[in-house]
């Protein structure tokens, strides 16, 4: 396994490279800046180096703007958007965008389930063209029905990354929508053959490994038993820059211990 945090800013970098992690999960706004010039990108990519650890992933890939599916869905825009931050993430050496994205992708009220799903699922087709060309890999993240009405679970997002026919369209699992939804070991072992990302923090709060009381121990055996052996980042905040490494180098343990 290898251990990142997901944060926007390199002095967690800093701090996570002093407490034993592998890489860093960063916003795609706060590096990639797919919406503003190839030097603001560069300037953000260098503070990242200079703190020490690689930036391997991504979040937050698209903004309500971007629709992926229903009667304004502009599959065009979100290609073109795409196709930025995908070559500079092939710039930047990093692998793994996460493709949440509630905002964007959630089913307008009166629109057919079915027609979804086929617009989704040849966008994901498209994406993964571009995904492929630049060396990445899109992963889909099954939200908590409380936040989206569209790809809730971890065996939900494989079968639509399976759909496109792409090899670089996986799927993902994140402990905290998981937990919310209720779903047990089956939904991440349906998702074996695509399961490339996942994210983890404490339910219900998300905080990072060892904040609040959450055991982590289904979780994290349900996604070993699937053989899985890539990256794991924590999605959480750390509030005290003070006694943020030794909070993070906790987290850390926590995680290491957890998994079998």
């Amino acid at each position: 396994m290898r251990y990142a945090i997901n944060t926007r800013d390199p002095e967690v970098a800093r701090d996570a490279r002093e407490a034993g992690f592998d890489y860093v999960e960063v916003q795609v706004e706060n590096i990639l800046h797919p919406r503003e010039s190839r030097s603001a990108f560069e300037d953000a990519a260098a503070k990242f180096r200079d703190a020490g650890l690689p930036v391997e992933a991504h979040n937050v890939f698209l903004s309500g703007s971007l629709v992926c599916v229903g009667p304004e869905a502009n599959p065009g825009a979100v290609e073109e958007y795409a196709a930025t931050c995908f070559a500079r993430m092939a710039a930047l050496g990093s692998k793994v965008m996460v493709f949440g994205s509630g905002g964007a992708r959630a089913i307008p009220d009166g629109w057919p389930r079915e027609k979804a799903v086929e617009q989704f699922v040849a966008l994901l087709s498209r994406l993964g063209a571009l995904a492929v060309a630049n060396g990445v890999e899109l992963v889909v993240e099954p939200l908590a029905r409380t936040v989206c009405n569209f790809v809730n679970t971890v065996d939900e997002g494989a079968e639509l990354a399976r759909a496109s026919g792409s090899p670089a369209v996986g799927a993902m699992a994140d402990s905290v929508h998981w937990e919310r939804n209720g779903e047990g070991a089956e939904t991440i072992m349906a998702a074996k053959d695509k399961l490339r990302h996942i994210h983890v923090a404490t339910f219900p709060n998300r905080k990072v490994p060892g904040a609040e009381p959450w055991d982590f121990g289904p979780f994290l055996r349900a996604v070993r038993a699937t053989g899985y052996d890539g990256r794991v980042t924590i999605e959480a905040g750390v509030d005290d820059p003070a006694g943020r490494v030794d909070v993070l180098r906790k987290a850390l343990s926590i995680l290491k211990r957890r998994i079998p």
